[in-house]
């Protein structure tokens, strides 16, 4: 009889183990699963695009796309401010207004020859400056505030520099600006 009793007790307690261990993998397991997503991209043209000023031959404005504007020939005389009134312009070509803002994006070289180098974004009404400010380092501009564009409207970049009294020719600065649209 006891070779019974133990060889009933087997099965019992593999039952019991086995039950034991279903029910923590069963609460230790995560539930996996994914999502799917498909996306079709058109391509299209930008609603805000840059467009050439009156200025844009003294400034060397060249253009690609309408959305890349380089301005290649702006100087910075000693003691004298010099000002490109309108070498660069943003056009409005949506249909619906939108909003825009400069935001400074890198600049490089040597500031001791620099009093400042100031990008002005003209509405007609208002000026929205970013101002380069040079000195022993730059003082680098924070954006400007998002201003509506409306549709058709074109506005003027206004360039104004000015090199310290007994500049160094020759000295080269790199600012790159963003324009952010928000249509």
């Amino acid at each position: 009889m006891e070779l019974r009793k133990i060889a009933s007790k087997k099965p019992l307690k593999l039952l019991t183990l086995l039950l034991t261990s279903m029910l923590i993998a069963s609460a230790s397991a995560a539930v996996y699963y994914s999502l799917s997503m498909t996306s079709t991209v058109t391509t299209a043209a930008p609603n805000v695009i840059f467009v050439k000023g009156a200025d844009n031959g003294t400034a060397g404005v060249t253009i690609t796309d309408g959305s890349v504007a380089t301005l290649a020939n702006l100087s910075a005389y000693p003691g004298i401010v010099l000002t490109y009134t309108d070498p660069l312009r943003l056009k409005n070509n949506g249909s619906a207004p939108c909003s825009i803002k400069l935001v400074p994006k890198s600049f490089s070289g040597p500031s001791s020859n620099f009093t400042y180098i100031n990008f002005t974004l003209v509405d007609g009404t208002n000026n929205y400056t970013l101002a380069y400010i040079g000195g022993s380092s730059w003082t680098p501009p924070t954006e400007t505030t998002l201003q509506t564009m409306d549709a058709g409207a074109e506005w003027p970049i206004k360039v104004e520099t000015k090199a310290i009294s007994g500049a160094v020719a020759g000295q080269v600065v790199t600012i790159v600006i963003e324009v952010y649209v928000e249509e």
